[in-house]
């Protein structure tokens, strides 16, 4: 089935998906898919690119169970399965027939931001570059490590609370978000624990046949020794001991155990990291060793406990997210700073011509010649005088102009005749 599962190209439809690429070293029960959700199934409520993860053909009762395990899953540190687009009620797992034959397949969101496996074994910064070469693979910084083990630690107990075990608890099972401006956020990356193919629900029968698949770099010693002494009993406590094995790998870069053959020995200790890497605080020591015992009642009882040791060791103080920052204000600050400055010269000069007299210019002027205005004598104004007549006023008119009397103008005289009268009668 493995050769059938390579046979799964960019392009292929797996049921409301569609093939986008495949992830390489993700899943030894199983492959990794990038898809993108198919047009007549998209939904606003779900995300159209999804990571889908299709079994192998032994492995297909494991790949139900884990999807089993996620759906009562609710938790950003633990990664988030959807349903499938397409059916009337909320499935998680299907069955599809591939050109090799029927496999189970589930989709799961999509963590893009990396892996701490790959974090730990390959330099992200510059001055992880210009260091010299360690032995092993590489150390994160302390800030970084107490945070994502803190994260860990959450998560772990989110599931504890469900009676579920995780059993694979390693650098290659914790994915990290990409976040939105990250660079103005803390330097610890939100992790993202996965991959439940071999967990256990501790309220049914243990699921044994399964331990074939556990890294052993990273195995408690019950789970090591549960097929040869019945009597051993693997519980919560064995998740504590792989998280105890993944802080040490990111504080010295090195795993605590190098052969099976110390991981079983009562009496080997391994060095602890403060051996390896003297600027780990004691604190920090105390609760990795602690979760490093070999016999499980001398661990933490539980993923509460180390959670709240880990919370109370000190925390470093971020230097890198205070870099930035201040870096990001400054930038801020010189813009706006540049921004007024030139408007305020912009200003300065709008004003200054505004108030500036034209220069003069090349362009051809119309030139103007003054026209003498020659008054013409128009019609006098006529002015009244009163001349007297015979017990009466006559008005005559006379131009202003002129001041030689004009004659009188004849004026009519009415005279009126009696005419014979009627006698009343």
């Amino acid at each position: 089935m493995s050769e059938g599962l390579d046979r799964i190209k960019p392009g292929d439809r797996v049921g409301p998906y569609r093939i986008v690429r495949q992830f390489k070293g993700r899943g030894g029960m199983a492959r990794i898919f990038e898809v993108e959700v198919r047009e007549k199934y998209r939904r606003s409520d779900l995300p159209r690119r999804l990571a889908l993860k299709v079994a192998k053909p032994e492995h297909q009762a494991a790949l139900t169970a884990e999807a089993d395990f996620l759906r009562s899953f609710d938790h950003p540190n633990v990664v988030r399965i959807f349903p499938l687009p397409g059916y009337h009620r909320p499935v998680y797992s299907a069955r599809e027939e591939f050109s090799f034959g029927w496999g189970w397949y589930y989709a799961m969101e999509l963590v893009d931001g990396g892996s701490l496996e790959k974090r730990l074994t390959r330099p992200t910064t510059i001055t992880d570059v210009l260091r010299p070469p360690q032995e092993g693979g590489r150390c994160l910084s302390l800030l970084e490590a107490l945070g994502v083990a803190r994260q860990l630690a959450v998560a772990l107990e989110h599931i504890h609370l469900r009676c579920v075990v995780n059993l694979d608890v390693k650098p290659g099972n914790v994915l990290f978000r990409r976040r939105r401006f990250r660079w103005l956020r803390s330097s610890v990356p939100q992790a993202v624990l996965c991959d439940f193919g071999i967990s256990r629900d501790l309220r049914f029968a243990h699921r044994a046949d399964f331990l074939g698949m556990v890294t052993p770099g990273y195995m408690s010693p019950e789970q090591a020794l549960e097929k040869s002494r019945h009597s051993v009993t693997v519980d919560t406590r064995s998740d504590i001991f792989s998280l105890g094995i993944v802080l040490y790998e990111m504080l010295t870069g090195s795993l605590p155990f190098e052969d099976m053959g110390q991981l079983i020995d009562p009496t080997y200790v391994p060095p602890s990291p403060r051996q390896l890497r003297p600027s780990v605080p004691p604190r920090l020591n105390e609760i990795v060793m602690q979760a490093l015992a070999k016999e499980p009642s001398h661990r933490p009882r539980s993923a509460t406990e180390i959670r709240g040791a880990l919370e109370r060791a000190a925390t470093p103080f971020d230097w890198g997210a205070a870099a930035r920052r201040a870096f990001a204000v400054a930038a801020v600050g010189f813009t706006l700073t540049t921004c007024l400055a030139v408007g305020g010269y912009g200003a300065m000069c709008v004003a200054s011509l505004l108030q500036s007299t034209p220069c003069p210019t090349s362009s051809p002027t119309a030139v103007v010649t003054p026209v003498e205005v020659v008054e013409t004598p128009g019609p006098a104004e006529p002015t009244f005088t009163v001349s007297p007549t015979s017990g009466s006023h006559l008005l005559t008119s006379t131009p202003a102009s002129t001041l030689t009397p004009i004659p009188p103008t004849p004026t009519t005289e009415l005279t009126f005749t009696a005419g014979p009268t009627r006698e009343d009668g």
